[in-house]
């Protein structure tokens, strides 16, 4: 949780400063965010109850987010999120499968608004977004693989330091919910019926990151 303290501080401390830039009414905004998740659900199925020491070797978290602002303190925004990560471990499985390697993937569309504190070149803000999440697992040592389509729920918060009212630096903290406690395992093979199985935890990710983008 360290580097989430540190950006909290940050943003609090810059934050106290006097600043310029108005949102004018109808501006555009168009970023990129790129963060490292600190907290994940185990992307296990319900079938893997007997895995031992599951861990993650890869974690990324990126976003593609646009804006527009109703004034300086509101803005209506639309977001496509991306989490992909890696996960192997060993399990009970017998000789045939001693081990097992994952890839899990998630992404969502997701509208929302970002509400802004204060008017000027430093905006801290708070997020919320609600979309459409997929979520998917494939089994890199086995066939078959996983997929989920459900409700996608984001909350965060952040700060945006605006330079020249053109560009703009966004440290920030997310957390996202792929709101469903149920996915399809299916096998590509003939024969193979879809069977609907339970998650361990409903998948979800909290990330902290650095985010850029410019305004017009």
């Amino acid at each position: 949780m360290k580097p989430t303290v540190v950006v909290l501080l940050f943003v609090a401390l810059v934050a106290s400063f006097s600043a310029e830039f108005s949102g004018k009414r109808g501006y555009g905004r168009f970023g990129f965010r790129a963060a490292y998740p600190i907290a994940l659900t185990e992307p296990y199925p319900q079938s893997f109850e007997n895995v031992a020491s599951p861990e993650y070797t890869t974690s990324v978290y990126a976003a593609l987010e646009g804006g527009v602002g109703f004034s300086d303190y509101l803005e209506l925004t639309i977001g496509l999120n991306i989490h992909f990560a890696t996960a192997g471990g060993s399990n009970d499985l017998g000789e045939e499968m001693p081990y097992y390697d994952l890839t899990v993937g998630e992404g969502s569309v997701a509208v929302g608004l970002n509400a802004y504190f204060i008017r000027g070149d430093i905006r801290p803000y708070g997020h919320v977004d609600l979309g459409v999440s997929f979520n998917y697992t494939d089994f890199d040592n086995a066939p078959g693989y996983t997929r989920s389509l459900a409700l996608g729920l984001g909350v965060g918060v952040g700060c945006q330091f605006v330079f020249s009212e053109v560009f703009y630096l966004e440290p920030f903290v997310h957390y996202r919910l792929h709101a469903s406690g149920a996915y399809t395992f299916e096998i590509d093979q003939p024969g193979y019926v879809p069977v609907e199985q339970d998650f361990l935890a409903t998948p979800m990710v909290l990330c902290t990151g650095l985010g850029f983008g410019f305004l017009f």
